[in-house]
């Protein structure tokens, strides 16, 4: 069988999991081994699924196998988006059966695409026009996902079933906020966005090099989903996540079935 091939039998088990809702024994094999045929399965993946893309989340590569790859972080399509008002809690949509987390994130919205990877913050910052809290549902119907990471993550979109977008953070001191992720009220994780490896705007410019070499494709609009601040947090059917960025802002979603992808 031909890499090609292999790539849509892989994609094909995974879109028909994600269109139904309904989650898989196991990651469908044939499981890849390489990102460039990680990356090959997402874009079949997401093509398939249809629709526009709204954002991009960044997660990182297992410090283990960073030198095996060569790489440190890896990128998914965010195919939905739901805003949250900052009181009522949202709906994080799952897999139940599946592998489900939580993640505390800022998100930074794109106003322009750089035509070259940015040498600083502040140059990186001409290209973003709000910061938002949020979180990122990291979800897959693929219950064993994490053990085929990296590959099988960025094959099944990242892992990602949407964004929730919160409030605007102020842009002077995002990344220096300290956050505090709960479930059902017990605190699972504390961090700031500076402190994941080079932070939120080593995020972006891993994201600027994916575009560069046509591995992904940004846009204006989009909505970039910066790391796991606090850590990636599993979360069951029916728990609450809250999550509180410095002193002014706080979010919170409950986790629910996931009824099938829509466009």
């Amino acid at each position: 069988m031909s890499a090609g091939s292999r790539a849509q039998v892989a994609a094909a088990a995974l879109f028909q999991a994600r269109l139904s809702g309904v989650a898989l024994p196991h990651f469908p094999a044939p499981v890849p081994t390489t990102l460039a045929e990680a990356y090959d399965i997402q874009r079949r993946l997401r093509a398939a699924l249809g629709g526009a893309v709204l954002g991009w989340k960044v997660g990182r590569i297992p410090p283990a196998l960073v030198d095996y790859f060569g790489a440190v972080r890896l990128a998914g399509p965010v195919l939905r988006i739901d805003a949250l008002d900052g009181s009522t809690p949202g709906t994080a949509s799952i897999f139940g059966g599946g592998a489900a987390a939580i993640e505390s994130e800022v998100m930074l919205r794109l106003n322009a695409v750089p035509q070259h990877i940015p040498a600083t913050d502040d140059e990186a910052f001409a290209f973003i026009d709000d910061i938002r809290a949020g979180f990122e549902v990291a979800s897959s119907p693929a219950r064993d996902v994490h053990d085929h990471a990296p590959c099988g993550i960025i094959a099944d979109i990242g892992i990602n079933n949407g964004l929730l977008l919160g409030p605007s953070l102020g842009h002077a001191d995002f990344s220096a906020l300290m956050v505090e992720t709960q479930i059902d009220g017990v605190t699972v994780g504390t961090g700031r966005a500076i402190d994941v490896l080079d932070g939120p705007w080593g995020s972006f410019r891993f994201l600027v090099d994916l575009h560069l070499r046509s591995i992904i494709e940004l846009a204006a609009g989009q909505w970039i989903s910066a790391g796991a601040i606090t850590g990636v947090h599993p979360i069951a059917l029916g728990q609450t996540a809250t999550a509180r960025f410095g002193d002014g802002v706080q979010i919170a979603c409950i986790a629910a079935a996931e009824a099938g992808f829509k466009k």
